[in-house]
């Protein structure tokens, strides 16, 4: 996996994957909008804050204003994983909220040449713009739209053409990737059973092993079997509660696993470490296939932290 090819990719990426998309001629669609969001008085606190955030590079601008972490660098473990779930999954479609300025994501060929539809959203007016600007009139299977993950349902989508018109697609992978540890614990819960009540296949987030370091030899990667135990060390110790009251775009070191999100650790496809080649943090990448049992975990979440 080459970083350089990676940068390469980002200057060139536009025309193979627009010949393509004029090639099919189907037009995509989001089945429905995050309206609901924008009169409400959290989603404007946290669209005003990521605004700022943005706007004011107060992540710092390493090429990628969303921060130290969305530079090539900082997704280098990432992007080679997500290669691999590509190469054993049929992925046809991504939801990646939230998307951030995309830095990243279309170095990896999987990504910008999806077979069906790249959605980012992202609560950041802001950040939508740039995206809309940067992509959507080359780009017809790749829409951004403003999103909060919180107070929204992550959407289904139509495409069509001449003849054929098919709606009501659920997305097959819906990327959350540092994302949860900059939201209050409880909105984190309403944002994670989102996800898993879309409809998807496959989940791949960010999460932070409860030790304070990574949890190797607690690691799976796609395609084998490595055990692994149903919670990993350190979740009696924690109060994730407590440590989760944060402001919506402070920060904290969330885990999927301890209670209240209380994901099986042994039901993940993909545990390793996020920073592995570049050393930055020690949080992870997960990757959860979703199923009924993780439905009725999330269903438990409004009891969870009160």
């Amino acid at each position: 996996f080459s970083l350089s090819k990676n940068a390469s990719l980002i200057n060139n990426w536009n025309s193979a994957k627009t010949k393509t998309i004029l090639s099919h001629s189907f037009i995509y669609s989001l089945d429905n909008e995050c309206k609901s969001a924008q009169n409400d008085s959290s989603s404007l606190i946290r669209q005003k804050s990521f605004d700022n955030i943005f706007d004011n590079k107060l992540w710092g601008s390493y090429g990628s204003r969303s921060g130290e972490g969305s530079s090539l660098e900082g997704t280098y473990d990432w992007l080679r994983h997500l290669r691999t779930l590509f190469e054993h999954y049929s992925i046809r479609s991504i939801a990646d909220i939230p998307c951030g300025d995309t830095y990243w994501q279309f170095s990896l060929r999987e990504i910008n040449t999806i077979e069906d539809l790249y959605f980012g959203g992202d609560i950041s007016i802001s950040v939508i713009k740039q995206n809309q600007k940067l992509y959507k009139s080359r780009h017809h299977n790749k829409i951004f739209q403003y999103w909060d993950l919180v107070n929204c349902p992550i959407p289904t989508y139509t495409y069509k053409n001449s003849t054929h018109e098919i709606n009501g697609n659920q997305f097959d992978l819906i990327i959350v990737r540092d994302a949860i540890q900059h939201m209050h614990i409880r909105n984190g819960l309403k944002a994670v059973r989102n996800v898993v009540m879309s409809g998807a296949k496959f989940f791949a987030l960010s999460t932070y092993p409860p030790n304070g370091k990574s949890s190797a030899p607690n690691t799976r990667s796609i395609g084998n079997n490595e055990p692994l135990p149903l919670t990993p060390t350190g979740c009696v110790n924690k109060n994730y509660c407590t440590d989760g009251a944060i402001t919506d775009g402070g920060w904290y070191q969330n885990n999927i696993n301890c209670y209240p999100f209380n994901f099986p650790l042994n039901k993940a496809i993909l545990v390793q470490p996020s920073h592995a080649k570049f050393p930055m943090e020690h949080d992870e990448m997960h990757v959860y296939k979703i199923d009924d049992e993780l439905k009725k975990i999330v269903q438990q979440y409004d009891k969870a932290c009160s």
